[in-house]
């Protein structure tokens, strides 16, 4: 008879939960609504300002990484090799 209680209380418990909270969902990205830029919060604001600027400072920056990388790895060559040989001429007291 305990175990057919058990199985009761379970079946119970199972179909008759009660339906949490709903939480907000935080927006993400919905081109609906930085269409109507006037609408947006601040903070809405400036994320859509993030996010489509990113791709075109990425732009510039792999153009200016493609054109120079051979000047970029000279000049960290020679900044390492600059700080190699300065520890050794210089003494503090």
């Amino acid at each position: 008879m305990k175990r057919l209680n058990d199985l009761k209380i379970l079946f119970n418990s199972f179909f008759n939960k009660k339906r949490t909270k709903r939480r907000e969902m935080k927006r993400v990205f919905q081109w609906r609504r930085y269409v109507k830029w006037r609408d947006l919060s601040p903070e809405e604001k400036l994320s859509a300002k993030r996010f489509l600027l990113i791709p075109i400072f990425a732009y510039f920056i792999i153009g200016i990484f493609d054109q120079n990388l051979s000047l970029i790895v000279l000049f960290l060559v020679g900044y390492l090799l600059y700080k190699k040989f300065e520890k050794g001429a210089i003494l503090k007291k």
